[in-house]
């Protein structure tokens, strides 16, 4: 039975050199503006598998390239919600996630899928966050139909500000703890 962050597919051909490459042709592509939305065009990932095959003589269908696409952005949304929390720190450079072992033990197991980052954090966070900012849906900010729209500009401040960063965190800029609760 495969794991809930690596399963069959990522065993069968997906090797970290494989995905480290595969997230370089995907980084490319979305700098060239090849990302519509959130994802490619059939076009794209026919170009996308060819730039693969040609870089690790592995022939991928378009389906595992979207199916790994959309299990790097699930990965990501979890590493960054894990590492914006209040009882984490993380060392980018060493690509370390800390925290006591009762913190660790309490997230697990509430977010059993962040177990993989216990030793070692999201290799190519920085990477991911460049591709997927705009485009992974997350929960913050969501209203139920019970509730009223934001109407005060301080709601629409912030909507816009979350609207326009992502999930991805910046390393390059200082963020306060105090602003992420359990």
């Amino acid at each position: 039975m495969a794991s809930q962050d690596v399963d069959y597919d990522d065993k069968a051909g997906w090797s970290p050199r494989n995905e480290g490459i595969y997230i370089r042709i995907l980084h490319e592509h979305v700098k060239k503006g090849d990302l519509q939305i959130s994802t490619f065009h059939k076009k794209v990932w026919t170009i996308i598998s060819d730039e693969l095959f040609a870089a690790v003589c592995k022939m991928f269908v378009i389906q595992n390239l979207t199916s790994k696409f959309n299990r790097l952005r699930k990965k990501h949304r979890v590493f960054s919600d894990l590492i914006v929390h209040t009882c984490f720190g993380w060392d980018p450079v060493a690509n370390i996630v800390t925290s006591s072992d009762e913190i660790w033990a309490e997230y697990i197991k509430r977010v059993p899928c962040v177990k993989c980052y216990r030793k070692k954090g999201l290799e190519h966070y920085q990477m991911l966050g460049e591709i997927f900012n705009t485009t992974t849906a997350t929960t913050h900010l969501h209203f139920s139909s019970s509730q009223l729209p934001p109407n005060s500009d301080d709601e629409r401040v912030l909507e816009d500000t979350f609207l326009n960063t992502g999930v991805h965190v910046n390393t390059n800029e200082d963020n306060d703890p105090m602003d992420n609760y359990f």
